[in-house]
């Protein structure tokens, strides 16, 4: 999609000038946007279902377009290249590719990769990384999540429904044979199915065991778990700790020892079950797609918008500051090659 295109709607954002959001046209990003309903489409097609599930920069930049115009905004842009005069919003690891353009504003989304020094803003979806530049904006959920069958009775099935690499302790053998010891089938769900909970009793999130804190992640795996009225058991990562309460909305465990304890807990004691998915349930109303619009047009009339007028009134300013946070990005980007080198693990894509 070499192209513009705007969306139409009766609302406009209060921002001072026009908000262009930047995408690197992977599969489903085309059809998205000539979409007429988003959620529609998605229902419609599970493969770009599946590519927007996967794909970090599809979920961030084009769905959030999609969304806002679905919500009845009219006048933001979205584009494969950022153009002056405007918010250009873009996923950190896009903006580090193409490097500080010049006369250019441009908003970071973070996610799970390094901070882009240069960029003029920066969104996360961990409040640990919050700083002075920085707002927090959540993930949006799993799209067409399939809620757990109210048939289903105890606990049988415990899935993880995320990627595997990097996302889950151990291996998905350990943990078969792990829930093996409890009579329970553990099942690690394609990306094609990652948002069906239908016959999963438990949802489980642990991305190492331990206490790190995984300050770059997000709590969704958590969050669909609520939506999808599933008990959820993470680990101790900071993002489920901000939007949850441990042995409220949750359970927590941090080896396997208390992994299996956990899920032996839900497993004989209905009444706790019950009341975790209860509670899970109301705390996924701060997340349903209404409220998630509501937060991004308060970031972008709010926080951006006056970060823009500030750059816009200091060009000289920001122009110095542009480069040199451009050059010292260079020089750890440098380094890190060499480092790379050095430990004969290639270069990263």
């Amino acid at each position: 999609m070499s192209g513009t295109t705007v969306s139409q709607g009766d609302r406009d954002l209060g921002s001072k000038v026009p908000v262009r959001f930047v995408h690197n046209d992977r599969f489903g990003a085309r059809e998205a946007i000539a979409s007429e309903i988003f959620e529609a489409l998605l229902l419609q097609r599970p493969d770009i279902m599946s590519s927007f599930a996967e794909n970090g920069d599809l979920c961030w930049t084009v769905q959030t377009w999609c969304r806002l115009r679905d919500a009845g905004f009219g006048g933001i842009e979205i584009a494969t290249e950022p153009a002056e005069g405007r918010i250009n919003i873009a996923k950190a690891k896009t903006l580090s590719r193409s490097g500080p353009g010049k006369g250019l504003f441009q908003v970071s989304i973070q996610a799970d990769y390094p901070r882009v020094l240069w960029a003029q803003f920066h969104i996360q979806q961990n409040a640990d990384l919050l700083c002075d530049d920085a707002a927090l904006q959540y993930l949006w959920p799993q799209a067409g999540i399939i809620p757990r069958d109210p048939a289903r009775e105890g606990v049988k099935r415990v899935g993880f429904l995320g990627n595997v690499d990097g996302n889950l302790a151990a291996s998905e053998d350990e943990w078969r044979g792990l829930m093996a010891q409890r009579g329970i089938e553990f099942v690690a769900r394609p990306a094609e199915r990652w948002h069906d909970f239908s016959d999963i009793d438990v949802a489980v999130g642990l991305r190492s065991f331990g206490n790190s804190r995984h300050s770059r992640k997000p709590a969704n795996k958590m969050i669909n778990a609520w939506i999808a009225g599933v008990p959820f058991v993470g680990g101790a990562d900071s993002a489920f700790a901000q939007v949850g309460t441990a042995g409220i909305d949750h359970l927590l465990a941090t080896n396997r020892q208390e992994l299996l304890m956990q899920v032996e807990r839900l497993r004989s004691d209905a009444f706790l079950y019950q009341s975790i998915v209860s509670a899970g349930h109301q705390k996924a109303e701060a997340f349903a797609t209404d409220r998630l619009v509501e937060q991004w047009v308060s970031l972008l009339e709010g926080p951006i918008s006056a970060r823009y007028n500030q750059w816009a009134a200091h060009p000289r300013r920001e122009r110095t500051r542009t480069l040199a946070y451009g050059a010292a990005q260079s020089t750890v980007e440098a380094a890190k090659v060499v480092g790379r080198k050095l430990l004969g693990r290639g270069y990263e894509e």
